[in-house]
């Protein structure tokens, strides 16, 4: 069974599951944050450090100053960060997403097709598994069909002739 039958499919939306990616999204504002923080105090130590005549206010302004520079490329690049970040989450909530929604109607009895996975998602054995755990359920839910029907039609007619029997004198 290839999970990649649809391979050349190209996702429609960009995100997929807005609870798990917008959390990755903004983990990465609070890292990037953070990091940015930490330059800055970073710079701002080193610089009264550097200087133990001049007050603190000196050494943050100067810091400030330098912070001008690099300050707006992290600003450029959060947007491209976040971006990446969300289409490489893409190739494992994806699937995740197809999977959760397929057992879910595999649970309610709904008809279910085969998952497939696109070229670069991850967890393709996923599908995979899936894919054969869906076969053996069809198969088994019409065997247990098939074999409830006779056994259905056997116990009515015996449901039937009880009363008939216990309707009969004894003697």
């Amino acid at each position: 069974m290839n999970s990649t039958a649809n391979a050349s499919t190209a996702r429609r939306r960009i995100l997929i599951d807005s609870g798990v990616q917008g959390t990755l999204v903004r983990r990465m504002a609070l890292y990037g944050a953070s990091t940015a923080i930490y330059l800055l105090v970073s710079f701002i130590l080193s610089d009264t450090l550097s200087h133990p005549q001049e007050p603190v206010s000196e050494s943050l302004l100067r810091c400030l100053d330098e912070a001008i520079f690099w300050a707006p490329g992290l600003m450029l690049l959060a947007p491209l960060f976040a971006y990446d970040l969300i289409h490489i989450s893409n190739r494992f909530v994806g699937p995740m997403f197809r999977l959760r929604r397929e057992l879910r109607k595999l649970t309610t009895g709904e008809p279910v097709g085969p998952i497939f996975s696109r070229q670069d998602d991850f967890w393709a054995d996923a599908s995979e598994s899936f894919n054969r755990l869906r076969e053996e359920l069809i198969e088994l839910r019409a065997w247990n069909a098939e074999s409830r029907e006779p056994t259905e039609l056997a116990g009515t007619a015996e449901s039937n002739a009880t009363p008939a029997l216990k309707q009969t004198p004894p003697e």
